[in-house]
């Protein structure tokens, strides 16, 4: 079943159209429901979270402690590394090579 409506058909269908109103309080009600939506807690830690400002505090912070393991690591590899060579020196002096040559005077 086909419906053959001509172009002046058509057009002339839309003459009595009035604009769409929305319901009373409908503004009031979008507008309630958005700020109940933002005092969630999560949006709230969301929203301080994405602030510049606490995420370069939080990229300082986290290159402190990086600097700080980094540094305190080294100064334990030193402190490894200086109580190693006394030990070292003392054994090339004690222990003697079977294969050296030895020469007397």
């Amino acid at each position: 079943m086909k419906h053959n409506f001509s172009s002046e058909d058509i057009i002339n269908s839309l003459e009595n159209i009035q604009r769409a109103e929305p319901q009373p309080f409908l503004f009031t009600r979008v507008q309630a429901r958005l700020m109940k939506e933002q005092s969630r807690p999560e949006i709230a830690i969301f929203r301080f979270v994405t602030r510049p400002a606490f995420a370069i505090c939080f990229a300082l912070v986290f290159l402190f402690i990086n600097g700080y393991l980094v540094n305190s690591k080294m100064q334990e590899y030193q402190t490894m590394e200086d109580i190693g060579q006394p030990i070292a020196a003392e054994y090339v002096q004690h222990n003697v090579n079977p294969y050296e040559i030895k020469e007397t005077p």
